[in-house]
């Protein structure tokens, strides 16, 4: 079984281009330096400024391994806290899906 976790954040105000920059970043961080492969895109209609990253694992215990290595990871929350305030307080929200 594979499991997609999809994040989804809300670029604050007009910082689309600041923040479409840091989703490659940490995009590129997480699949070269970390060994999570993660791609990330730009919401097409709906809600405006909405930024999809997804990250796919093995199973449940995989994921759960590679957010705890997310959370401790000094690279991973420096970049974090950089771009807090590129994104709506609040918005951000995972949804974790296993596929069939």
């Amino acid at each position: 079984m594979t499991i997609r976790l999809q994040r989804t954040s809300i670029v604050a105000g007009a910082r689309d281009q600041e923040a479409m920059a840091f989703a490659a970043e940490i995009s590129t961080y997480l699949t070269e330096s970390m060994g999570i492969p993660t791609t990330w895109g730009m919401q097409v209609g709906g809600t405006l400024g909405v930024i999809h990253w997804f990250a796919e694992y093995s199973d449940m215990a995989a994921m759960e391994a590679g957010l705890l290595r997310t959370n401790t990871d000094p690279g991973y929350l420096e970049r974090l806290s950089k771009a807090a305030e590129m994104f709506l307080d609040g918005s951000t929200e995972d949804t974790i899906i296993s596929l069939m």
